[in-house]
């Protein structure tokens, strides 16, 4: 029986045999063993799939992807007695202090072991991408072992610990293109980093059963594939994990209603080097209920100049989306849009798809590639109910500019009038100005709770439990709801036009006053009985009586930046607004403008009027 020792820095292997009948990975923290199990894949995620070869003997192996099935199951047909799971990147998170408080701590080791004959005994379950499994392959005469493991996968994450004097040492896994049939020198890969040690790059091999592995210098010529392991020294502990630092290593997840991800690409390479975006498919359709299309998908340089900064659409296939010459030290920042629109409503809330995004060194003599994955689930019914502009809209208008009969030339006011304007668009594209609105939400009798909007003659129901009420003190109460004459929320003519009439009698009339209601009906001379209607002849001067209506037009200029469309929603805009009255003077038309700030306060597309 093998037994595995490690060291306590996380990277020297010792190895004794021993007739003990229980494998232990001396140190393993309990911490580890619970992060580990905690990063396995959820059900369904975007999978991607690695060759494994493991030639007789000693075998380290960088595992890319993290398997849905655990780790029995797994290794069940692997020709090993044990196979020890250590994770370069865990000894940051079990990190303690030493007895005089010293920086540099004590680490226990980041080795988990599966064993076949002890399973009680057996520490890991699962196995995250970014480990490195060692192991021995018990078939001496059968030649090389070869398997698929298909999972998550998640870009490199590696931390390394000083090389003491060699006595600790770092494994190091090798992400590399397989479709290129990439062998590169193993300084190629390293070259960026600045902390290595000289003349630590050794693998392991040996081919006696229940020996320790050997370590193997490695000779001129030598190349790495994708998948292998060398143990490496560090000069320095450091979080460099090859030439593409991608971020989130874990991949962009739109869940169930984001719209927009951003993926950073940091080139950590010595060198300027180009790298190439791709979109890949997923090993295997997630859900029969619905078939990601790549067109979903919109993308756009996060670090362009605004000019060019608007969105482009990944295509109708999967391949390559852009490529960029990155600096050493910079970092390439990709934003990514979902078009949930385009998705049915008809698929229920929930159902899971997406793809693989792959970045790839192709000129920096890595040949470095880094996947990650690109998820997201369905909206339901709620995709389209909710989707930009629909909902209710509130416009924080500011009117300092007042002027009669020339809009051109409207001077600037002695104060500033400020109002609030609500308006509502619904899944039909109509939009309606609204002197109130009540927001309302209570619990059906199966226990969900649901809002809804109320306005016009609606009162929400005495039963609601919450409610928020906005309210515009400016528009009349007899036209509670006016709908728009004209409605555009394009980004090359976004404009809304409301028209409404005060009416001579109305109550909200600014022209009634108790002392002459109705003007009694007379004409300017007081005595003259004058006809109905908005009949100049009525009044003599500028100003008319209070037999008149008075006409109303308010317009609204939401001002959306380059790039947005329906798919991509603001939900806060700059833009102005302008007010004309018709009929106050006999110049013309009065006009009030200034700027406003639009802003989506609700998603929801229905609203009771009545």
């Amino acid at each position: 029986m093998q037994t595995f020792h490690y060291s306590p820095h996380g990277g020297a292997l010792h190895s004794a045999a021993t007739p003990s009948p229980f494998i232990r990975a001396a140190g393993a923290p309990f911490i580890l063993c619970a992060a580990l199990c905690a990063l396995a894949p959820r059900a369904s995620a975007q999978c991607a799939a690695q060759s494994i070869a493991l030639k007789p003997g000693w075998n380290a192996v960088y595992v890319e992807v993290s398997p849905e099935a655990d780790a029995a199951a797994i290794f069940a047909d692997w020709p090993v007695d044990s196979v020890g799971v250590y994770d370069p990147a865990a000894f940051l998170a079990t990190r303690q202090f030493d007895a005089d408080g010293g920086t540099d701590g004590l680490v226990s080791s980041p080795i988990l072991m599966w064993n076949r004959d002890y399973r009680e005994a057996s520490s890991v379950s699962r196995i995250p991408a970014g480990v490195v499994c060692l192991c021995f392959n018990t078939n001496l005469a059968g030649g090389t072992f070869r398997t698929t493991l298909v999972g998550v996968p998640a870009a490199p994450r590696t931390t390394w610990h000083r090389s003491e004097g060699g006595e600790v040492l770092n494994y190091f896994g090798f992400s590399m293109a397989t479709n290129d049939n990439a062998a590169v020198a193993p300084s190629d890969y390293l070259a960026g980093f600045s902390d290595l040690a000289g003349g630590s790059l050794l693998r392991i091999g040996g081919k006696t059963r229940g020996s320790p592995p050997s370590r193997l210098p490695l000779y001129a010529g030598d190349t790495v594939s994708d998948g292998a392991v060398l143990l490496v020294g560090s000069t320095a502990v450091s979080d460099w994990s090859g030439a593409l630092f991608v971020s989130p290593f874990d991949g962009l997840d739109f869940g169930t209603n984001a719209t927009v991800r951003t993926l950073s690409i940091r080139n950590d390479g010595g060198a300027p080097r180009t790298v190439a975006l791709a979109l890949r498919p997923a090993v295997a359709q997630l859900d029969p209920r619905f078939a990601f299309d790549p067109a979903l998908l919109r993308w756009r340089d996060a670090d362009a100049a605004r000019t060019n900064a608007a969105w482009r659409p990944v295509g109708a296939g999967y391949a390559e989306i852009a490529r960029k010459r990155l600096a050493a030290g910079e970092t390439w920042r990709v934003s990514f849009g979902l078009d949930r629109a385009a998705v049915p409503a008809t698929v229920p809330r929930g159902v899971p798809f997406g793809a693989l995004l792959e970045a790839r060194d192709l000129d920096g003599g890595t040949s470095m590639k880094a996947i990650v994955p690109l998820r997201a689930e369905t909206s339901g019914t709620g995709a389209a109910r909710n989707a930009w502009p629909a909902g209710l809209w509130v416009a924080d208008v500011a009117l300092d500019h007042v002027g009669l009969g020339n809009l051109a030339e409207t001077p600037a006011s002695g104060g500033i009038l400020r109002l609030r304007l609500p308006f509502h668009v619904d899944a039909a594209g109509t939009v309606r100005l609204l002197q109130r609105v009540v927001l309302a939400g209570e619990t059906d009798a199966s226990g969900d709770f649901s809002y809804r909007l109320y306005a016009g003659a609606a009162e929400p129901p005495a039963t609601a439990p919450q409610a928020l009420r906005i309210s515009s003190a400016v528009l009349p109460t007899e036209t509670p709801v006016i709908e728009s004459a004209y409605a555009s929320f394009d980004t090359e003519f976004p404009y809304l036009l409301f028209k409404f009439d005060v009416a001579a009698d109305g109550a909200t009339s600014l022209l009634r006053h108790p002392f002459h209601p109705q003007h009694d009906g007379l004409r300017w001379d007081f005595s003259t009985p004058a006809p109905s209607g908005d009949i100049l002849d009525n009044y003599k001067g500028d100003v008319k009586p209070e037999t008149f209506s008075v006409k109303n037009s308010i317009q609204l200029f939401p001002r959306i930046e380059d790039g947005a469309e329906r798919w991509n929603p603001q939900d806060a805009v700059p833009g102005g607004c302008i007010w004309t009255f018709d009929g106050l003077r006999r110049e013309g038309t009065i006009y009030a403008l200034g700027d406003a700030t639009i802003r989506r306060v609700s998603t929801l597309a229905d609203i009771t009027l009545e």
